[in-house]
């Protein structure tokens, strides 16, 4: 597999975007948080969503050079309409509205709709920590886009829902929870697919079912579907995606998972807390602080090498991968180069970083 310099595979995706009619800054935007996501670890939501990204804006269900905009607000409210934009740009200028008026009385909540796919949660969620605030994101798929069956189902009756949540107080590392409410997301079947991987035991059934461990079943036909986080405690994670679901939906106009709902974006549900507001702006990232360091104190269970919490992984999948590079999937990369090519967007810089295992 091809390892890529994280700055030119991001030149190569913005080359793309602009290609396609992007304006500049939506185009980097978009590029910078796909190459992001890869740099965090999470590939099902990096680089290997330009395919699906290019066929959404020519297909017309992403609108490059839309603006989101308020389409109703209160002081401490709002709903977005994200005019169908790249959900970076979109999820990002909802979750900045959150955080105004978070700033101005103290706990904010904006819905978003009509957005194309946000990617890395996370990456929302942290955009408050730059304002010394919590962040929660959650999201559906607009209402279509249903890969999990519920606990004790076997047909597809909701999205993988997850959620975010990001609080200050992070010494060497943003604590930032980022988890799905099936035992793993869509894109990392998808990432086993490209590379030609069987998939860990519980993460997918059949159609009819059957636990598998081969990812064609979640895209056969009949498909089959995601699993709830949970195993045998499954009650439990198809809870937490159907709150999610109702969440990010039944609030602002994306609605909840429904039948013969199109695959099309996200909606979104986003909160800002403010300490502030609580008279712990200083005391909160002290009592996080200290809460991850008595955790961390734990004596270490037999395996293990080290206690990690919330957004340590990827904090260290970054660090390695900013100094090595990003390791692409082939049919990946074939499919960047191929977009390139057809776009008239020269790869060549890409190539002088390019290595092979």
């Amino acid at each position: 597999m091809p390892i890529l310099k994280p700055e030119e595979l991001i030149e190569l995706c913005h080359g793309i975007f602009r290609a396609l009619g992007a304006p500049a800054e939506v185009a980097r935007r978009v590029a910078e948080s796909l190459v992001e996501a890869n740099l965090m670890g999470h590939d099902s939501h990096g680089v290997i969503r330009v395919a699906q990204y290019i066929e959404m804006v020519e297909d017309g269900r992403i609108n490059a050079t839309a603006r989101p905009r308020v389409e109703r607000e209160t002081a401490n409210t709002a709903v977005v309409d994200g005019e169908w934009q790249f959900g970076q740009v979109a999820a990002r200028f909802a979750m900045e509205a959150a955080i105004e008026k978070a700033a101005r009385g103290g706990v904010a909540a904006v819905q978003l709709h009509r957005s194309g796919h946000i990617g890395r949660l996370g990456e929302y969620a942290a955009q408050a920590l730059e304002r010394g605030m919590a962040g929660i994101v959650t999201t559906n798929n607009h209402g279509g886009g249903q890969n999990m069956a519920p606990f004790g189902g076997v047909a597809r009756r909701l999205s993988p829902s997850p959620i975010a949540i990001a609080v200050p107080g992070g010494k060497d590392f943003p604590i930032v929870l980022d988890m799905t409410s099936s035992v793993v997301a869509e894109g990392k079947v998808r990432v086993k697919r490209a590379r030609g991987e069987r998939l860990p035991e519980g993460w997918i059934q059949d159609a009819a079912g059957r636990p598998s461990t081969d990812p064609a079943d979640l895209y056969s036909n009949p498909p089959g579907s995601l699993t709830p986080l949970g195993g045998a405690a499954g009650h439990k994670g198809f809870g937490l995606a159907l709150m999610i679901d109702i969440l990010s939906g039944a609030l602002g106009g994306a609605g909840c998972s429904r039948a013969d709902q199109p695959v099309r974006g996200n909606g979104v549900y986003l909160q800002a807390i403010n300490p502030e507001a609580f008279g712990a702006a200083e005391e909160f990232p002290k009592q996080v602080a200290a809460l991850v360091e008595y955790v961390k104190s734990s004596p270490l269970a037999p395996g293990a090498d080290r206690i990690r919490v919330p957004g340590e992984v990827e904090h260290e999948q970054k660090r390695k991968r900013l100094r090595d590079g990003i390791e692409i999937e082939d049919d990946t990369w074939r499919k960047i180069r191929a977009a390139a090519a057809r776009l008239g967007v020269a790869a060549e810089t890409a190539d002088s970083s390019l290595r092979s295992e």
